[in-house]
């Protein structure tokens, strides 16, 4: 519900905060047509009609289908609530925050175990959930504090979620990362490319001038 950027977004779901005259989704869209993407599933809820009526069909002609939610189910149940769309999908499938814009390079992200996190070494973390790996790139376990970040660019095999019950509300980060991690499937690989998050006034500003 973007509740930390209502000061400055009042009327609006976060990802289409306005950042250089377009959506901030817009954006990220976008980037992730350069990277190859072919098809768009949008998991929307808080007035999923501004999104729907904005984006409609398709995104600069790649088609978008939308994953509603009659109510909230957090970030991970309504990452499971969309899975019925990916059935006719045989391959791994990215899933993206809506707030963040991570320009990992698709060409260089590989997949490992059951899931890999896009990961970014920060300066300072007092935001985001950070984690720490085996040598191999294993992730083992979620570190508040820790310098190195979770980037919100997913890469997940095909089958992993399927074991989830997809008609309760679940978080991502908190519920089902966790089970991949002691699984022993998480992994992560670092990139230094462009990050920014809007998820608070002062990134949303700071958008502005770097987008």
């Amino acid at each position: 519900m973007g509740t930390r950027l209502r000061s400055v977004c009042s009327d609006l779901p976060k990802p289409m905060a306005v950042v250089q005259g377009k959506p901030f989704l817009h954006h990220l869209m976008a980037y992730w047509k350069e990277q190859g993407v072919t098809r768009f599933i949008l998991s929307v809820g808080y007035l999923a009609e501004k999104i729907i009526s904005y984006f409609g069909k398709e995104f600069q002609a790649i088609p978008i289908e939308y994953s509603i939610e009659k109510e909230p189910l957090g970030t991970g149940g309504g990452l499971l609530h969309a899975l019925p769309l990916l059935l006719s999908l045989q391959d791994p499938f990215l899933v993206l925050n809506g707030d963040t814009l991570f320009q990992v390079p698709l060409k260089n992200f590989n997949l490992q175990g059951d899931l890999s996190l896009s990961l970014r070494l920060v300066e300072e973390n007092h935001r985001y959930d950070g984690v720490t790996l085996a040598p191999d790139g294993q992730v083992i376990h979620l570190k508040a504090n820790a310098p190195l970040i979770n980037g919100g660019v997913y890469f997940f095999h095909r089958n992993a979620l399927s074991s989830f019950e997809t008609t309760k509300a679940l978080s991502l980060e908190k519920e089902i990362l966790p089970y991949f991690i002691k699984k022993g499937t998480c992994f992560g690989q670092c990139f230094d490319q462009f990050f920014i998050d809007i998820g608070i006034p002062e990134d949303y500003y700071r958008a502005q001038l770097l987008l």
